[in-house]
């Protein structure tokens, strides 16, 4: 009998981008995606994860079922309903116990697209009374939270891509991972055709990487520096701005509090001074800066290379100095940037929100007396908060969306710290090394099997779009949407749940569809007719331009250069990581297969299936070590073993590996995880407790033996 085949659309949620599939349907099982070429924002593009995305949802290590920890330590299937009853029965003794702050959430970046869970997630955790809130945002983005704490913000808006004539890319890699950083919508969808069409009508592309990655091959100028100096190379570019008067003066007159300052502490930084620290020929650094700077639109963006790396928090104020000093914002009666569809218009003012250093003064941990930022504890801290004795301890993690014993530094610790807790509940399609960990594992239903929209990712879409999706395939008979389980666990801890202004009745829950309405309730298309837009909804502009300041807020500025970022700055300048015992940099690179850990297990879709450590053949010779040959690293941290790669992309001095591979499975063949070799004792920024997780100094060389493992 031949198969029932169906197209059916729908759009991709493993990253941001949000790509639009067409999806092939055979007897109820996905057996081809294919790009969407009606899509108006990706237009047909998918990336190589995309097309799995079949494997994602029936491949044979796909949880059809919740699990249990048994006592002998392995896992057998328990239905959710009992799952549930017992993770609440279990959370009700911790907290009898030993109070509300034994209990924590952690959300990951796969929770991240799905609309309904976040905010149900949060519903839960707000029902516990704990302020122990971690996610992955502050293993590898807190930086830009900082700024905005220690500078303030500029409400008008920001310059678009659409209409750039420059801009500047600094630790991402966007042809590779879909994202030009901040969620500006900057370089997201179809990267390599978007970039291509800019440089077409006239933009010029600075890429900032130390190595010469896919986007920075398309860019009309690459700055490689050394890794963790981006810091200093910034305050080299704001020296040429400000000493040859390329800045937006009257932008800055009406706006920032203290440019002199900002010109006194980059005074020394020269372009001879960022030569000689970052590797950078002064000549680039003076033809970036005048490039940048006389550019009339644009903006510097970055990722999550110069957020993991040293000096991270000043790194990212800098950039942000950099965008201020050149006006790159929009103006009074500009039309404003509003890409809100289904979510609520906030209007755009041409005024400052002025920094309030909501760390001072937010929940503070035991942990380095570490405060909260935006609700949020930093994750650098988490494995401290399950270890380290006291009447607070976290004993309980629930993990949604997310996989910390992998993304964690210190992957000892970290795994020390999953091991030691008293209930570990993970929501995972897989059995990931932190599910493997876990005393219960539920199995949700996966991208295909759920109704939703794209509410949560209209920052990152190039124009005002919205899509909806129903369920294309029925999901297994055991598992469950993430959000129906945050649900059902809040009712059975007693907890009410209010989501979207109401309070849900958990005896008769509303569906998918009911949810995702109210979700979009305050935003400008109507609900029933963005489900009867299939490719999407493309609003439109919505004639907002940017406001008038307010009285109160015409009064405020932004801060350039405070005390400590200054402070920072001079350690910066004096830093000198590479050592004789570590004479190279370890740095963290994105693949195309993977977004972190979810990809890496498909087979045959990451090349090699391992993550091998990529060094300049320079680099290999002088080392002796040839390529292919098994070689070992080592840090201050711990040490692993790799297989050698000649990468002629890379500058010398630099090893370059992948984040979130391996497995605690001794079974697993998943490569090795860098995080062995990242710690939580040394560079650890202030505020944030933000670990170097890249530009790590290591020595690599030939594997003697086994015992090198």
């Amino acid at each position: 009998m031949r198969p029932v085949t169906s197209r059916r659309t729908s759009f991709c949620r493993l990253c941001a981008s949000s790509c639009g599939v067409l999806l092939d349907v055979e007897d109820g099982r996905i057996a081809r995606v294919l790009g969407d070429a009606h899509h108006p924002i990706s237009g047909g593009y998918t990336c190589p994860k995309g097309r799995r995305g079949g494997d994602l949802v029936h491949g044979p290590d796909r949880l059809t079922t919740s699990m249990r920890r048994t006592a002998a330590g392995t896992h057998e299937p328990v239905p959710v309903a009992r799952a549930v009853t017992d993770i609440a029965e279990r959370l009700r003794t911790i907290v009898d116990r030993h109070g509300p702050e034994a209990v924590a959430l952690f959300m990951g970046t796969q929770q991240n697209f799905a609309a309904l869970t976040p905010p149900m997630a949060r519903a839960w955790f707000r029902g516990t009374g704990s302020h122990k809130l971690f996610s992955t945002m502050t293993i590898d983005q807190s930086a830009k939270w900082v700024v905005a704490e220690r500078m303030g913000t500029y409400l008008g808006g920001r310059h678009r891509f659409e209409d750039a004539d420059v801009w500047l890319l600094a630790g991402t890699n966007p042809v590779v991972s879909g994202n030009g950083g901040d969620g500006d919508g900057a370089v997201v969808q179809n990267p390599s055709v978007t970039l291509r069409a800019a440089r077409e009508r006239g933009l010029r592309l600075i890429v900032v990487d130390p190595r010469r990655t896919e986007t920075a091959a398309l860019a009309d100028l690459h700055l490689a520096p050394r890794p963790g100096t981006d810091a200093v190379l910034f305050a080299g570019l704001l020296h040429v701005v400000l000493t040859e008067h390329l800045h937006d003066a009257d932008f800055c007159r009406r706006y920032t509090a203290d440019v002199a300052g900002l010109v006194d502490a980059v005074a020394a930084v020269t372009p001879a001074v960022v030569q000689r620290i970052c590797g950078v020929s002064s000549d680039e650094v003076t033809a970036a800066a005048r490039m940048f700077a006389r550019g009339t639109r644009g903006m510097a963006t970055t990722g999550t290379g110069l957020c993991m790396g040293p000096h991270s928090n000043l790194a990212e104020h800098l950039v942000a100095a950099l965008n201020v000093v050149c006006g790159r914002y929009l103006r009074e009666g500009e039309r404003a940037d509003d890409r809100a569809v289904l979510t609520r218009h906030v209007p755009a003012r041409a005024e400052v929100a002025p920094p309030t250093r909501a760390y001072e003064h937010g929940f503070r941990s035991r942990i380095g007396g570490v405060r909260a930022i935006r609700g949020e504890l930093p994750s650098g801290i988490l494995a401290d908060e399950i270890l380290e004795p006291g009447p607070d301890r976290v004993r309980a993690l629930i993990v949604s969306g997310g996989n910390p014993a992998a993304a964690l530094p210190d992957r000892g610790k970290a795994l020390r710290a999953m091991r030691s807790l008293d209930l570990l509940v993970c929501v995972d399609p897989r059995m990931s090394d932190t599910a493997r960990l876990a005393h219960y594992v539920i199995a949700p239903t996966t991208m295909y099997e759920r109704a939703d929209h794209t509410a949560i990712m209209e920052p990152f879409f190039p124009r005002p779009f919205a899509q909806f999706t129903p369920a294309v395939v029925t999901p297994p008979p055991g598992v469950v949407d993430d959000w129906q389980f945050f649900l059902d666990l809040a009712a059975a801890s007693g907890q009410p749940v209010k989501f979207a202004g109401r309070v849900l009745d958990p005896a008769s829950p509303p569906t998918s569809e009911q949810l995702l309405a109210m979700t979009a309730e305050r935003g400008r298309v109507a609900f029933p007719d963005l489900v009867a837009a299939p490719h999407g909804y493309l609003a439109g502009a919505s004639g907002a331009v940017v406001c008038p300041a307010t009285e109160e807020g015409a009064g405020h500025r932004l801060t350039l250069m405070p005390d400590d970022v200054r402070a920072e700055l001079h350690a910066a300048l004096t830093d000198m990581s590479v050592t004789e015992r570590y004479p190279l940099l370890l740095t963290v690179r994105r693949i195309r297969e993977a977004v972190n850990s979810t990809g890496i297990r498909v087979p045959g879709l990451v090349p090699g299936g391992t993550n091998p450590a990529s060094l300049h053949p320079d680099d290999l010779a002088a080392l002796e070590i040839t390529d292919g040959q098994v070689v070992t690293l080592r840090s201050a941290s711990g040490r692993l073993r790799a297989t050698a790669r000649a990468d002629h992309t890379l500058a010398r001095g630099t090893v370059s590996m992948t984040h979130c591979f391996g497995s605690v499975d001794p079974r697993g063949d998943a490569g090795v995880n860098v995080n062995v070799l990242t710690g939580t004792g040394d560079r650890v920024q202030a505020i944030n407790a933000m670990p170097t997780m890249t530009a790590v100094p290591v020595a690599v060389e030939p594997a003697a033996s086994e015992e090198d493992a």
